[in-house]
């Protein structure tokens, strides 16, 4: 099948995906999904720096990750009491306790696993790329969770809405790229994204956030602003896309894997929203 084919069937169940999680199914089907999501995305990320040469423990790694995830969604989904602060408003502190707990055990966890390896070969690097790999992966995709749960219903529409916007660039930056792209936006970095793409990938995200912005429920905001807030979204989106292909760059490798038929793997799925989901709750809490 060519490979336009492959994107189109896979996109097509992805957003099947999407709205079924979002519309149809429980609360903890959406918690499970997002939680796949980052830990298939942690799965690839770790196996893409070992071509880097550098030494990480996978399994570990993994369920630290998925550790994190399950307690995001529980703060933010199941117990938004669990901590006396809000979860909204300017008192939020909402991701505060996870510094304080499990991150610094996350750190000795990590350093005790390095101390039982045979040689201290690389062991910067290690401890380095793990608590990287799980601050870019499941930190910043876990703000999912946030946006899911600032209302019963609304936080359904927010989640759509940001998908919405940041793919539909993506999605500009690969059609219209390919179609007039010429010029090379950074060639170290990627040969196939093109000044033209991003442009285009920029624009059609600040015309879907204007139109899409009913989903934006009860929230009162003129068409102009819309359109900036997506050209916004669109930009951070990008600078996501590109962030991945440098360090796909570095590890050699062309996709971060091969989950999704058509589009690579999960990571390169997802890697605009690492961006633009914590950007939009920031926004959307202090804007």
């Amino acid at each position: 099948m060519p490979a336009v084919g492959k994107r189109l069937i896979s996109s097509s169940l992805l957003i099947s995906l999407v709205l079924g999680t979002l519309f149809v199914f429980p609360l903890w089907m959406y918690a499970l999904v997002v939680a796949g999501f980052i830990a298939v995305a942690l799965f690839e990320f770790f196996t893409m720096v070992r071509h880097r040469g550098i030494l990480v423990h996978r399994p570990l790694s993994i369920t630290l990750g998925v550790i994190f995830t399950g307690l995001v969604a529980w703060r933010s989904l199941v117990e938004p009491g669990l901590v006396p602060t809000p979860i909204l408003g300017p008192g939020a502190t909402a991701i505060s306790w996870m510094w304080d707990i499990f991150w610094p055990a996350t750190v000795v966890i990590i350093f005790i696993r390095q101390f039982t390896r045979e040689n201290t070969f690389e062991a910067l690097g290690g401890v380095a790329t793990t608590l990287f790999g799980l601050a870019y992966v499941a930190a910043l995709f876990s703000y999912l969770f946030y946006l899911r749960a600032m209302d019963a219903e609304r936080g359904a529409w927010l989640v759509l809405y940001l998908i919405l916007v940041t793919k539909m660039g993506d999605a500009g930056a690969y059609v219209i790229g390919n179609l007039i792209g010429r010029h090379i936006l950074m060639p170290r970095i990627s040969p196939r994204k093109t000044i033209e793409g991003f442009v285009s990938a920029v624009l059609v995200s600040g015309l879907t956030g204007m139109f899409a912005r009913p989903m934006l429920v009860s929230m009162e905001i003129a068409a102009p602003l819309a359109f900036l807030l997506g050209i916004f979204l669109g930009v951070c989106g990008q600078l996501g896309d590109l962030a991945e292909s440098l360090l796909k760059r570095d590890c050699q490798v062309k996709d971060s894997g091969t989950a999704v038929p058509g589009l690579g793997g999960v990571l390169d799925v997802i890697d605009s929203l690492l961006f633009t989901a914590p950007l939009f709750y920031g926004i959307l809490i202090y804007g």
